[in-house]
């Protein structure tokens, strides 16, 4: 195991004392007969813009380190893994080491029986990664994460319990001499600053930067502002404050705007390579290297002052964002932006309920002579659904053929799929498909909601895996995930015979047309061909895909047998601007936007926001046409812009094609 930084002049129990007084601003250190005083971070941080590493946990991962369990043991059974990425990150460029201690605290370590070693397990991480930053310009961060437990009155933990936890692990961290203590990825802003609180009753003049985790639209899971959980953390000692994990860059860069301009505090931004998915049983995260470098670019012109990445990210990304953080002055950040006020247009009467005796879109999936569109509506976040029976009624109007309701899309909460669904069929007639994952519910709880959905009188679902939880509200709940979507589809197509799963019978059978999920541009298309095929096996009668634009790869996909043994809907996101469409090629898994589009919608917006909407649907019509060629149907997406929906139909000629 490598040393620590040869010839330090003070032993730890000095360094402690140093930081109570305040005298650690500029800490010495002694290197190869050179001395070396290393400059506060903060001084430096009111001129220029620093660079940190990236991921530390998801890069052992990929280089071989266990997948289960915690990853800062690896810093004493795997040292030379751990100094390997370390020296990497150097070698890029980053300016600020985190140190492998980020789960390295006493509740989180005793899941896995690593408690006894806590601390050889900081100490040692510690020490890695000042051997690899040796010299005056890479910094140390001890890097500390949330306990894995919710605090009183969400979980057992009591507030002296948690400032007892960080205690042991900060004392630790301060006696090893680190340059700064680096508080990441906390949701719960009461426990963040009860271990800011922590840190500071250990030191009065180590700086400290705290980051909290937040969701797309600026809140913590808990439900608070991004501007209201900052300031708390500078409220409670932190002298930078930030964001990371969770989000991709360009999602972070709209927190960022929306914060920076209020925070009495430089920002740190650093977020995850876009959101994770699974190929070959391996974790991927799709933002490219190039991708970050234009948004660690962009985030310099925002006014951040310590730029980095969270999951998924690498060194790599880390030297592609060096290019342009190097050497940069820090701008001063934007007054934040006031809050838009929304005007709802007022809604038109309710028709009364329109029966449904037989399933309509069961006989157009049947017959081979039908082009079959159908479109999404999301639930609402509260208990009013009226937004989605509105948009609903609208798209029937259109002469969509069944409306797609989601559920709990990106992981968070939501009314009840089969809830939405039953309120736009008894209020607007529309037939519909509900989304069903198994992730949050077992099989007793699956089925009872699968038989009162067909006690509604709802005809069609759509099985899907569901978005994994630590990307939504509630990253602490756990996966029910008892099955798997092949599981589920049996279990469907069991009830559609008569029996439970359990092989009871249940009277009537349901009668569910029964879709599953697809992936034409899957990069993999042997192996999504070989799911498709089990999932016809276990019960699917049709399929939804994911947004597909690339025309080749739906020809490719097509040229498979499997492909068209049942009706396949064709995905389709109309992008509304450029902003939209790199955001759908970098940051959403399994999502392939060609270069080709990408270049028309840049073309498009050097004109203006409004010649990049009408681009966009140019291109959403001719993927239409393209997909009405070879297709049983479409899956628009329309994010709620229902005139896209009319023009692509319009443009269709779509009523001439569902006669």
């Amino acid at each position: 195991m490598p040393n620590p930084a040869p010839g330090r002049t003070t032993r730890p129990e000095e360094d402690e004392i140093e930081a109570e007084n305040g005298a650690e601003s500029r800490r010495p250190f002694v290197l190869e007969g050179a001395f070396f005083m290393k400059r506060d971070i903060r001084e430096r941080l009111k001129a220029e813009v620093l660079l940190t590493d990236g991921a530390m946990g998801t890069l052992l991962v990929s280089r071989g380190a266990p997948a289960e369990g915690p990853r800062s043991p690896n810093s004493v059974a795997a040292p030379d893994l751990v100094r390997e990425i370390h020296d990497d990150y150097v070698a890029a460029g980053a300016q600020v080491l985190s140190t492998n201690t980020w789960d390295a605290n006493r509740a989180k370590l005793s899941r896995f029986d690593w408690a006894d070693s806590l601390e050889k397990i900081n100490r040692a991480a510690v020490r890695l990664a000042r051997a690899a930053a040796e010299g005056e310009y890479v910094y140390v961060a001890g890097s500390v994460g949330p306990l894995g437990q919710l605090v009183k009155p969400y979980g057992p933990l009591t507030r002296l319990h948690v400032r007892e936890l960080f205690t042991e692990q900060l004392r630790i961290l301060l006696e090893e001499g680190v340059d700064l203590l680096s508080f990441e990825t906390f949701s719960s802003t009461l426990e963040a600053t009860e271990a800011l609180r922590a840190a500071r009753a250990l030191s009065n003049g180590i700086p400290i930067s705290a980051s909290m985790t937040f969701l797309a639209d600026g809140k913590t899971s808990f439900g608070e502002d991004a501007t209201d959980a900052l300031a708390a953390l500078v409220a409670a000692g932190a002298d930078v404050v930030g964001m990371n994990c969770t989000v991709g860059p360009q999602e972070a860069f709209e927190i960022f705007s929306r914060v920076a301009g209020s925070v009495a505090a430089p920002v740190s931004v650093r977020p995850n390579a876009g959101y994770p998915w699974v190929v070959s049983g391996r974790t991927v995260y799709p933002a490219t290297p190039d991708y970050f470098r234009q948004s660690a670019r962009d985030l310099l012109r925002a006014g951040a002052a310590l730029v980095g990445g969270c999951c998924g990210t690498a060194p790599e990304h880390v030297a592609a964002m060096a290019r342009e953080v190097a050497g940069k002055a820090r701008a001063v950040p934007a007054p934040a932006p006031q809050a838009r006020i929304a005007v709802t247009e007022g809604r038109a009467a309710r028709p009364r309920e329109a029966a449904l005796e037989t399933s309509a879109l069961k006989r157009k999936l049947a017959d081979p002579r039908t082009f079959v569109v159908t479109a999404e509506v999301e639930p609402p976040k509260g208990i009013d659904a009226s937004a989605a029976v509105d948009g609903a009624r609208t798209l029937k109007a259109l002469g969509v053929d069944a409306i797609n309701i989601t559920d709990n899309p990106m992981a968070r909460l939501r009314m009840s799929s089969i809830a939405v669904a039953h309120l736009i069929r008894t209020e607007t007639g529309a037939e519909t498909i509900f989304h069903v994952s198994p992730r949050d519910r077992n099989v007793l709880g699956i089925q009872s909601d699968l038989l009162g959905a067909a006690g509604l009188g709802i005809k069609a679902l759509l099985v899907v895996g569901g978005d994994p939880l630590k990307i939504g509200d509630y990253p602490q709940a756990k996966p029910v995930g008892e099955i798997d979507t092949l599981g589920l589809l049996r279990i469907v197509k069991g009830l559609n015979m008569g029996t439970d799963l359990a092989g009871g019978a249940i009277g009537s059978a349901t009668s569910f047309a029964i879709a599953c999920a697809a992936n034409p541009a899957a990069r993999d298309l042997d192996a999504e061909i070989s799911k498709l095929a089990a999932k016809i096996g276990a019960g699917a009668t049709f399929a939804q895909t994911q947004p597909v634009y690339d025309i080749a790869a739906l020809d490719r996909f097509y040229a498979r047998a499997e492909a068209r043994a049942i009706p396949v809907l064709i995905g389709l996101i109309p992008p509304k601007s450029l902003k939209q469409a790199l955001y759908l090629a970098n940051e959403v898994p399994g999502m392939v936007v060609p270069e080709e589009i990408l270049t028309r919608m840049r073309r498009a917006a050097e004109k203006g926001p409004e010649f990049e909407e009408e681009e966009g649907l140019a291109i959403a019509v001719e993927l239409a046409r393209a997909v009405a060629e070879r297709a049983r149907g479409v899956h628009i997406m329309p994010m709620a812009r229902y005139d896209t929906v009319k023009r692509i139909l319009e443009a269709l000629g779509a009523e001439a094609k569902r006669t």
